[in-house]
């Protein structure tokens, strides 16, 4: 959800039980997802890109990307470059819409 403030500025909000709920039905596709037996075991690296989205909003993807894919979160999964991009891509498109 986008709205307008006073000064114009955008915001996003994200309802992250609501996106957990998302990704619990389409996790499985995600790389790696069958290596980790259950999404209580995956979400750790799909809510990271949330947190990289919400600590750095004025990035843009790439150092999104790399933020993400350098997260404690993504390397204890095990998650190449390649697949961390991937993951950050979804979540990314995602939140735009």
């Amino acid at each position: 959800m986008t709205y307008q403030t006073e000064e114009n500025a955008r915001a996003t909000l994200i309802d992250i039980e609501r996106e957990r709920e998302y990704w619990r039905q389409h996790y499985a596709r995600m790389p790696r997802a069958s290596q980790h037996r259950s999404f209580e075991l995956y979400w750790p690296a799909l809510s990271s890109a949330y947190d990289v989205y919400l600590n750095h909003p004025h990035t843009d993807e790439d150092t999104g990307s790399a933020l993400y894919a350098n997260s404690q979160a993504v390397r204890s999964r095990g998650l190449s470059l390649e697949e961390a991009r991937a993951v950050y891509a979804e979540v990314w498109q995602r939140i735009k819409g």
